[in-house]
């Protein structure tokens, strides 16, 4: 008689293994019993230990596999819901988004008295005024269940129950929920129903947060976003766009060091947790999704540049005594100094006849190189989808580096520019925009672009633009502030309409210490003012940007650790230096002609 180990499909695996054990253990008995010789019995045994040990490792692949890639949270042990995601925290571990449950409502008319369907008819037109009357209708004269509402709220489950009404079942689902509603929406981001990242940091770090294919057992994702820098950002953009009456406003604070997003802010503003409720322009992360003309705030970048080559010092002279001619194009100051000038003078009165004699000396191909190495030509270097790819010159000319060097004829991302000034201002390296928080002892990534002499002369000179230039009015008290403000004219059916700016300023501070010591960036961006401010004129980005960055950085100085202090600058006879005029150019988002005569830049 031969023996065979049957393999039954409904018993567990491991019993089917002890199963087999058993029976080998007895193999000798049964080899005695049926006069089999004691070599073929061997043989026998030393098969079935081969093939139990072949199936035992089978099982043990596929259990291994099952714990890890079949959704079981890998600390807990519990199984994981299809679409579950884990928290998003900020950098302090505050809460940003979780997943919550939402509630479907169904009527089963068969689970109520015929008397009971008019009661529960009028309660439900009552308690759900947004279902109509022939949803309800239809389903109280099914013969089955009946769905009736979706995307119920906990509390809108409760209030319905307390009516205490017959046939009416309430299925859960999984729902991503924001607690902070608006705040740092455009940041965070959001998820379809389904529970997969769309937008923000929420598609970013999808395969972090998506608990089906991380790893991390389900804890919180740490964003690089302080969330008290967050809300002054937004309380203080806000304000400034409602008080001008602007078409939008853009905000972000970066950590020029490591390049941690820390907090950015787009206006209009719209709260995740009722997206459908807003319109795709209120939704837009302006921020990153947008390009723009980014107007004089470029000529950090440019002066930076002809430092960085030797083609100028802060002593070099600029004839700015009449307006710059390239072939029959003549470029102009809009507030003349009609002077010789130092480049520091190009600098605080932001001449566009300076800084475009600046490119020239430079050269095409040395500055194009500089933008390319600065990430200019590419969408940010950040982890958000919705990075915006610039909008650059198809052919390159002395006419369109002009243009460039100060703001014109070139359109890109906020972000693009804030990593471009990153690089500026944090010794000379070009450093990814993150929204993951940088944990402690981690590599820095970035290629070297200036040199730390560079970026030291660009923060004094910046400092120096605060204290006796157009950015005074964001010069906060004690924190060392320096920065660039800019007003470009926006672009109307191809030509700039003087009429409608886009303000801007760009801060940094504190602008002394070691220049691999932490600093922080603010850009505070606004799209056509038209308010309080704009209707007495003062419509530029020393009058309207500015401001809000002050106001910006004196609310997060102590959040990021920057204590108040004097400085070099703040002796009596920098204080006592008159402010220079402010001054407007440019466009905002499509180029301009080359060919086209525009007037000064600030």
């Amino acid at each position: 008689m031969k023996y065979s180990i049957p393999f039954v499909p409904s018993s567990g695996g491991f019993q089917w293994v002890a199963d087999s054990v058993w029976k080998v253990e007895h193999a000798f008995e049964r080899a005695h019993v049926e006069g089999q010789t004691q070599e073929n019995t061997a043989q026998r045994i030393f098969f079935i230990l081969a093939l139990i040990a072949c199936m035992f490792a089978v099982l043990m692949i596929f259990a291994v596999k099952a714990a890890l890639f079949s959704g079981v949270d890998g600390v807990s042990g519990a199984p994981v819901s299809p679409g579950a995601r884990s928290e998003l925290v900020d950098r302090n571990g505050a809460l940003l988004a979780a997943d919550g449950e939402n509630f479907i409502l169904y009527v089963d008319p068969t689970d109520m008295m015929a008397s009971d369907r008019p009661l529960v008819k009028r309660a439900l037109i009552q308690l759900l005024p947004d279902v109509s009357l022939e949803t309800i209708d239809k389903a109280l004269r099914g013969d089955g269940r009946a769905r009736i509402a979706g995307w119920l709220k906990p509390s809108d489950r409760a209030r319905i129950l307390n009516y205490g009404l017959p046939g009416l079942i309430f299925e859960p689902v999984r729902v991503r929920t924001y607690p902070l509603g608006i705040t740092g929406a455009s940041y965070i981001g959001a998820t379809e129903r389904g529970g997969k990242g769309v937008a923000g940091a929420e598609r970013a770090l999808n395969d972090d947060i998506d608990l089906s294919i991380a790893a991390h057992g389900g804890v919180p994702v740490e964003l690089a976003m302080d969330l008290r820098v967050q809300g002054a950002l937004e309380n203080e953009l806000r304000a400034a766009a409602v008080d001008q009456q602007a078409q939008g406003a853009i905000g972000i604070v970066t950590n020029v060091r490591t390049g941690e997003i820390l907090g950015m802010a787009s206006w209009p503003e719209y709260d995740p947790n009722r997206a459908g409720s807003f319109s795709e322009n209120e939704k837009k992360n302006r921020a990153a999704a947008a390009v723009y003309e980014m107007g004089s705030i470029f000529k950090v970048i440019s002066v930076a540049i002809g430092l960085e080559t030797g083609t100028a010092s802060i002593n070099s002279v600029f004839d700015a005594r009449a307006p710059f001619k390239i072939g029959s194009r003549k470029i102009s100051d809009y507030h003349a100094e009609n002077r010789v000038m130092t480049l520091e003078d190009v600098f605080i009165h932001s001449s566009n006849i300076g800084v475009s004699q600046l490119a020239e000396s430079v050269g095409i191909d040395t500055m194009t190189k500089f933008y390319d190495n600065l990430g200019l030509f590419r969408a940010a270097d950040t982890e958000l989808y919705e990075s915006a790819r610039p909008i650059i010159a198809k052919k390159w000319t002395a006419s369109t580096l002009a243009s460039t060097s100060f703001g014109h004829a070139m359109s890109i991302s906020p972000l693009a520019y804030a990593q471009a000034f990153g690089a500026v201002a944090n010794g000379g390296y070009l450093r990814p925009l993150t929204v993951r928080k940088h944990q402690p002892g981690q590599v820095l990534d970035g290629a070297r672009v200036f040199s730390a002499n560079t970026s030291r002369q660009m923060l004094d000179l910046m400092r120096i633009n605060g204290i006796r230039g157009t950015g005074t009015r964001a010069n906060a008290p004690g924190l060392r502030v320096g920065g660039k403000t800019g007003s470009a004219e926006r672009v109307v059916d191809g030509r700039y309409l003087r009429s409608s700016l886009f303000s801007s300023y760009v801060a940094v501070f504190p602008t002394d210490g070691a220049i691999e010591d932490d600093r922080y960036m603010v850009l505070i961006m606004v799209d056509d003012p038209k308010g309080s401010k704009a209707s007495s004129g003062l419509r530029t980005g020393g009058f309207v940007a500015a401001p809000v960055a002050g106001r910006v950085i004196d609310r997060i100085a102590p959040f990021v650790g920057v204590a108040r202090k004097e400085d070099k600058f703040t002796q009596a006879e920098w204080d006592k230096a008159p402010v220079v005029a402010e001054v407007q150019s440019g466009a905002q988002s499509v180029p301009a002609p080359p060919a086209m005569p525009v007037s000064g830049g600030q």
